[in-house]
């Protein structure tokens, strides 16, 4: 018997969620709101918070004890999620959102994730093109609020979105990235031409000209008052601290986590790494006598760097297709969808990260995608080539995202609400199951598997360093390069991206230290009776759940095999 309060609650925060962010909607494969964009109004925000609290009171009448287990799980979801947004409507990060937490992916990345099924979508997504205007008016003055309120985005990530818009204005009409959604096979070619046609119309008279006022008022109003490298953290700006406080504690899966603690964490992370990087590193480069040569050879070695993009991509189709095969002896639950290999689009490459995954469409309309971002490939290291294709793909969110989407007899929202420490855990764990699993080729590859272990260390150390102890950009940057063999370029890239979303780097290594500690208890209480694809199957069988959640059930495993 199932409890029917928890159900309706459960349909009726999907169906909001739906409402209040039509473009994710979209992106869903929910056809009807190809017409509706995001409004950043205070109506709305009130609206939100209003529906929030609703929620709240309704799941707090609901006596979880007399659930059963996967009720329970549900109910623990719900409980976060909306944890989660009553946080984002309290910290209000669209009043200083810029670089990666900023608006433009609206203009260069999501339509390019969009399939048209149909002609009478094509012509609601025309609806939808005509909202933009008001949308960027909305973004500009949300935005003027948080600037009269001391809440301002650091100067060089002003500058990133800055540059990404006026790249944006500055293509060619003919081939605006809001013109390259993705047509059904079974609309006419003839229907397309002129839907393009009307789109620019669209784009030149009213997108274009909305944009380009937003791109003033961001130079002549917040770049003179945008943060310096100095005052990097999110600290800085007036409720900062207890902001950083709430996403650190979201991020990482802990409620009573500390600064200092995750601090601590990376650091000695870090130290622990050393041994093993420079057993391996020694075979790779004769004579190095201490792990911190290994470091300079990784970042400087001519041979540690792909020879182009068509190189880059060819790797990683090579090396997740080698993935697939042993996986039957460490899971019994695998995806249907396939893993595509595509290059991160031109449009947003430069500002992208290294590499990130979308998962499929329940409809089968759009299969999982692994984003490679190829970005000066020349410049970037082939070490990284198998670690980051097994975290991105196989075994990694190809297996625990589209597991998620492809659940059954779950309510929806527990197919796409996650925890980021769940998720970037199990992506992290399944680097290091890769190496258990016999994947890496060589010993190039097993430094990046390591070399990705420090980085996301590394991470903790820097996340917390600018954001709760109050270190500059220049500090993280230099802790970066001499305790991982990141590049130059990325480690900047990488070090606005957490500038701009506090927290979220810290849940890689957290949800992976979390997964591991729960695999050794599991191992060690069940003895002959545990069985690692048994193991698995119950990590992912939920989709994206909390840290908590993942050890209350980790608990019931053992005891159901234990007996």
């Amino acid at each position: 018997m199932t409890n029917s309060d928890l159900q309706q609650l459960s349909s009726d925060f999907f169906q909001n969620s739906l409402d209040s962010s039509p473009t994710s909607a979209i992106m869903r494969g929910h056809k009807q709101y190809f017409d509706q964009i995001e409004e950043l109004s205070e109506e709305t925000f009130e609206k939100e918070t209003k529906a929030v609290n609703d929620f709240i009171s309704r799941l707090e009448s609901i006596d979880s004890e007399s659930l059963s287990n996967r009720e329970k799980v549900t109910h623990g979801m719900l409980e976060f999620a909306l944890s989660s947004n009553k946080d984002s409507l309290m910290d209000r990060s669209w009043e200083f959102g810029a670089g990666v937490s900023g608006f433009t992916g609206f203009l260069i990345d999501y339509n390019q994730q969009m399939f048209i099924p149909d002609s009478e979508s094509a012509d609601m997504l025309l609806k939808r093109l005509e909202l933009y205007k008001r949308l960027f008016t909305q973004i500009a003055d949300v935005q003027m609020i948080g600037l009269k309120n001391n809440r301002v985005a650091t100067e060089r990530n002003l500058l990133r979105t800055i540059d990404q818009l006026e790249n944006y204005l500055g293509s060619p009409l003919e081939e605006d990235p809001l013109l390259l959604v993705n047509f059904s096979p079974e609309i006419s070619e003839s229907f397309i031409p002129d839907w393009r046609e009307k789109a620019k119309k669209i784009i030149d008279s009213n997108i274009r000209p909305a944009v380009l006022a937003y791109l003033e008022q961001l130079k002549s109003d917040h770049i003179p008052k945008g943060r310096p490298d100095e005052h990097s953290g999110i600290m800085w700006i007036d409720g900062g601290e207890e902001t950083y406080l709430r996403a650190l504690r979201k991020y990482t899966g802990h409620k009573n986590i500390t600064v200092k603690e995750v601090h601590e964490v990376g650091l000695s992370e870090i130290e622990r790494l050393k041994k093993e990087f420079f057993e391996i590193g020694e075979n790779v480069f004769p004579g190095v006598s201490t792990p911190e040569e290994v470091l300079q050879k990784m970042q400087t070695e001519p041979s540690m760097r792909y020879e182009s993009k068509e190189q880059m991509l060819q790797l990683a189709v090579d090396t997740i297709e080698r993935a697939y095969k042993p996986l039957d002896q460490w899971f019994t639950v695998f995806p249907k969808s396939p893993c595509k290999v595509l290059p991160v689009p031109a449009e947003s490459e430069q500002h992208a990260p290294p590499a990130y995954y979308y998962p499929p469409l329940p409809d089968g309309s759009r299969d999982g995608t692994y984003f490679l971002n190829t970005y000066k490939a020349e410049t970037k290291s082939i070490f990284e080539a198998e670690s980051v294709a097994f975290h991105e793909a196989i075994p990694g969110h190809h297996l625990d995202r589209t597991i998620a989407v492809e659940l059954q007899d779950v309510p929806e929202f527990q197919k796409y609400v996650a925890s980021t420490a769940f998720v970037e855990g199990w992506g992290l764990y399944s680097e290091q199951l890769a190496n258990e699993m016999g994947l890496y080729s060589n010993d190039v590859q097993q430094l990046g598997r390591l070399g990705n272990d420090a980085w996301r260390a590394c991470r903790l150390v820097l996340d917390t360093g600018m954001h709760g102890i109050g270190w500059s950009r220049d500090k993280a940057i230099e802790f970066f390069r001499a305790n991982s063999p990141i590049e130059e370029i990325n480690a900047e890239i990488e070090t606005d991206r957490y500038i701009a979303w506090p927290g979220q780097a810290c849940s890689y290594k957290m949800g992976q230290l979390k997964i591991e500690e729960l695999r050794r208890k599991a191992e060690n209480e069940l003895g002959n009776n545990f069985d690692i694809r048994h193991f698995h199957d119950e990590v992912l069988c939920d989709g994206g759940i909390t840290l908590p959640i993942l050890e209350n059930k980790i608990e019931a495993f053992i005891a159901k095999h234990q007996n």
